[in-house]
This record gives C-alpha cells, sequence and structure tokens, in this order.
C-alpha cells in the first residue's frame, strides 16, 4: 500500500492519479528534462501551466524560486547555456514552484561533480526542511545517503535495513 494524505495511492488511475501526482508529489530527475526550446524561467513556470495559471502569475512566481535556489540571474538563459549544476537547480525550482507535500529526487546528483552534487544536496535538504516538504530521494551513493533523516536499504526488491538520524 502507498497511502499520501489519506489516499491510497495505489487504488487510483487516470485522471485521478494525474490530478493527485499534479497537487501532492512532485519529482526531480537525474537527466534535468529541461525543455530546450524554453528558457529557464519558462520551464520552471511551465509546471505551473497545467493549473490554468495564467502566464503573468506563472512567470512572477517562477521567479521567486530562481531566487531561492540562487539562479536569479541565469532566468532567460536556455538550458544548453547553462552548466548540469545549474541545469539541476532549475530542476529543483520547477518541483518546489508547485508546492508538493512530497519531492521523489532519482539521483538527483548522478550528473555532477562532487563540489556541485554537494550544494545541490545541501540546497534541497534546506528548501524541504524550510517549507515543510518530504524529500524522498534515490540514490546509490552511501555518501550523499548519509545525509538523509532516514536510510532505507533496499536489496533484492526488499527492505534491508532502516537507519535513522542523518548528517547536515
Amino acid at each position: 500500500e502507498i497511502v499520501i494524505a489519506g489516499k491510497h495511492v495505489e487504488q487510483l488511475n487516470g485522471k485521478r492519479i494525474g490530478a493527485f501526482r499534479g497537487v501532492r508529489v512532485w519529482f526531480i530527475l537525474q537527466s534535468y528534462n529541461l525543455i530546450g526550446t524554453m528558457d529557464a524561467v519558462e520551464n520552471v513556470a511551465l509546471a505551473l501551466s497545467i493549473r490554468g495559471i495564467p502566464r503573468a502569475a506563472l512567470i512572477k512566481r517562477g521567479k521567486q524560486y530562481f531566487r531561492l535556489v540562487g539562479l536569479e540571474k541565469f532566468m532567460t538563459q536556455m538550458p544548453n547555456q547553462m552548466s548540469g549544476g545549474q541545469q539541476q537547480r532549475v530542476g529543483i525550482a520547477r518541483a518546489l514552484v508547485v508546492n508538493p507535500q512530497i519531492i521523489f529526487a532519482d539521483e538527483p546528483t548522478g550528473n555532477l561533480d562532487s563540489k556541485t552534487t554537494m550544494e545541490v544536496l545541501r540546497l534541497m535538504q534546506k528548501i524541504a526542511r524550510e517549507q515543510d516538504q518530504t524529500l524522498v530521494m534515490v540514490t546509490h551513493d552511501k555518501n550523499l545517503a548519509s545525509y538523509a533523516d532516514r536510510q532505507i536499504t533496499i536489496m533484492d526488491g526488499r527492505v534491508a535495513g532502516i537507519q535513522t538520524g542523518g548528517r547536515e
């Protein structure tokens, strides 16, 4: 069973699961998934456009989240003009702008160098705490996992262990 906000997610289908995901959960992916024909702020605002919010309001809110992730100078740049760390921050801003309760991050630092990895990890951790959001991160990197409040180790499809008490 997967229960989020009292809803059995595995029982939702079609439009109901799409609507639920659009409000309750969002994803940060290793590959960034930015649209190359849109500038950075448009990529962030796109996450809100599915809710029918007017364009001016989308851009205004997108800019707020750019400041939050420290990219206010890069809002009008196209993804191919940005570094991997900058693109990942755009992905983080895109996830945060919809104000989800839960953010799922799949190897969100897998394409980044070690310095940028730590910057992005600390940024995700800080923002999730400040905004009272749950961040669920999947990683094979034990060092990254050590920053989690709770680590769940899965081996061969089964829970092999649970540890609590991450570091900051």
